[in-house]
């Protein structure tokens, strides 16, 4: 081919393209319009949003801390300690299922019709190749949010503009900014060698943890903690198993155990305490050991989203009480009631709390 017909098919692709672009900026109605997600793609959404979902739990929260007259459906059925910390109007939300963890898939019947006008992805580990292909799906926009914990403001933010709630997203950005200003800031004045050593115990045994590198720990590690958990992770749900002996070996100095609702609700700390094993690991002989509030979100991941911003005060203040001396009741509260709708009392605290302060031994 001589340089002059590569020149002209150059120019003919180049009027193409703007063809194609002129043709794709017409085609937009006037109850439409064109944004860019959080991951660089072009969406094109309606202008004013009536019902949205997530793909998973984690864009779920967040429409439901900005924007809970939105929601079309939760992910998985609510169970009921987080029933009893939801407001009535939402407790009986269709469930649509989603894409998140293993083996998990969108129910697309019961999301076509729930006709939500978006569909959020946010922390999903699938990313755009999963948003793009179930948009082809449903023909439903599919939106994309940085899901990480220090992107929540900029989520916030993006989210606003969305559902047109700027003001109220403002908000909640502000306040997600505030704390993890306040924590990083004042974590980054510990020495290494002063930082507390924490291993995070998952399962009804306590042998399955999440490392550094995971998701699953990013509010502990943000927090101050130094995770002792040398091992690889495990992608999707995680939970990597260890043995007996690494826990031994690396004898942290606190334990932080997840709380497994659906199979073993609270097995690992109502045993811990028992078990001549583990009363060799010092966090256990010392009452180091506390359990993750639960209700209504869990405060440290599963799912990983806006409701670590109350889990990192909590870790900080669990950890350096001198440096980050929250009132966690008066904290509790104001989260709750900024950002979860619910005016928490004094009983559904304690009993939110009961598991989640060290033990006097």
């Amino acid at each position: 081919m001589t340089r002059k017909c590569i020149l002209l098919l150059a120019v003919l692709i180049g009027l193409s393209c703007c063809s194609s672009q002129f043709a794709c900026a017409q085609a937009l109605s006037s109850d439409q319009r064109a944004l860019t997600d959080m991951a660089g793609r072009t969406v094109i959404v309606p202008k004013k949003i009536h019902k949205a979902m997530g793909m998973s739990p984690v864009g779920t929260i967040l429409i439901y801390t900005l924007s809970p007259e939105l929601l079309a459906g939760w992910n998985v059925q609510p169970e009921p300690g987080e029933l009893a910390l939801i407001p009535e109007l939402y407790k009986s939300l269709p469930v649509l299922g989603g894409w998140y963890g293993k083996n998990n898939t969108g129910n697309l019947e019961a999301i076509i019709q729930a006709h939500p006008d978006l569909i959020l992805s946010m922390g999903d580990a699938m990313g755009e190749a999963i948003a793009d292909r179930l948009q082809q799906q449903t023909h439903i926009p599919v939106f994309i949010l940085d899901g990480s914990l220090k992107k929540l403001p900029d989520a916030y933010i993006e989210a606003g503009e969305l559902f047109g709630n700027p003001k109220r997203a403002k908000l909640l950005a502000a306040e997600c900014r505030r704390t993890l200003d306040e924590i990083s800031s004042k974590v980054a004045t510990i020495p290494p060698e002063k930082r507390r050593r924490l291993y995070y115990a998952e399962g009804p045994t306590g042998l399955e943890t999440e490392p550094a590198n995971s998701m699953h720990s990013e509010a502990l590690i943000f927090a101050g903690a130094v995770n002792v958990a040398a091992v690889p992770g495990q992608q999707g749900i995680g939970h990597t198993p260890v043995s007996m002996e690494q826990v031994l070996t690396w004898n942290p100095d606190v334990i932080v155990a997840g709380y497994d609702y659906i199979s073993t609700p609270g097995e690992f700390y109502r045993k811990v305490w028992t078990d001549p094993v583990w009363n060799h690991v010092a966090a256990v002989r010392k009452g180091q050991v506390v359990e993750v509030p639960q209700y209504p979100f869990n405060w440290i991941d599963r799912p990983p989203s806006v409701n670590r911003i109350i889990g990192i005060k909590w870790v900080a203040h669990l950890l350096y009480p001198d440096l980050f001396p929250y009132d966690m009741r008066a904290e509790t509260r104001r989260f709750y009631a900024t950002f979860y709708h619910w005016n928490l009392t004094d009983a559904e605290f304690d009993r939110l709390f009961a598991t989640a302060t060290r033990k006097s031994l």
